[in-house]
Parts: C-alpha cells; sequence; structure tokens
C-alpha cells in the first residue's frame, strides 16, 4: 500500500514566497496547496484536512498569529508554524506550535516541519 503523502497548506500574501515554499516543499516530497492570504487558508480548511498549516505571519487582514488562534480553536490539534521576516517572536505566538524566522532557512523550516509533525504522532 502506497504511503500517503503529508499535505501542508502554506499561506501567504505575496506570490514568490509562496511560490518558492510550495516549490522547495513539494521537493521534499510534501503535498502542498497555497492560500494567498488567511481568509482564504479558513475557507480551504473547511473543505480539505491538512497534516500541517503553514503561515507566513504579516499578512494584511488578519496575522499569522490571529489565523492560527481561529485554526487551533475549530481544530486543537491541527499542527501550525508560523514563519517570518520578522527575528523577534510576535506576542501572541504561544497559540503556534513553533515559530521559525524566514532567515534561518530552508533547513530550520524542514526540521521545524518533522519536528512538529512527529510531536503529533507520538501525544
Amino acid at each position: 500500500m502506497p504511503e500517503t503523502k503529508i499535505s501542508i497548506l502554506c499561506v501567504d500574501d505575496e506570490n514568490i514566497p509562496r511560490t518558492l515554499r510550495k516549490l522547495i516543499l513539494e521537493k521534499q516530497g510534501y503535498e502542498v496547496i497555497v492560500a494567498s492570504s488567511a481568509m482564504e487558508a479558513l475557507e480551504i480548511l473547511e473543505t480539505n484536512c491538512f497534516d500541517l498549516v503553514l503561515t507566513d505571519q504579516m499578512m494584511p487582514g488578519m496575522t499569522g498569529t490571529d489565523l492560527t488562534k481561529r485554526i487551533k480553536s475549530a481544530t486543537p490539534r491541527m499542527p501550525v508554524i508560523i514563519i517570518s521576516g520578522m527575528n523577534e517572536l510576535p506576542v501572541d505566538a504561544e497559540f503556534a506550535d513553533r515559530f521559525i524566522s524566514k532567515i534561518e532557512g530552508p533547513e530550520a523550516l524542514f526540521r521545524g516541519i518533522v519536528e512538529v509533525l512527529d510531536k503529533y504522532r507520538t501525544e
């Protein structure tokens, strides 16, 4: 029986970072669906299941931490990782399972995804 791919919802309001993140994650073997806003992500989550949500922090309309709070209130066991170009932790970042600075690069992102998914599998 083939192993099912881990699916990630990748949320970023900027096209280039969103597209690059999708490509590098797919290269790692993940199935990636993208959303260009927090509202679009919430709509996608209403009808689709994901193993993890990866969201940018600074987006117009709703920040990554606000999106995380909405996701966790509806689905507490949904792993969420926030990525940001800002190096400092947002005040309400504790709602997310992990906060990764974009400065840390793709290796930190891959490690963070594996660690967060492993944590949920063992709980």
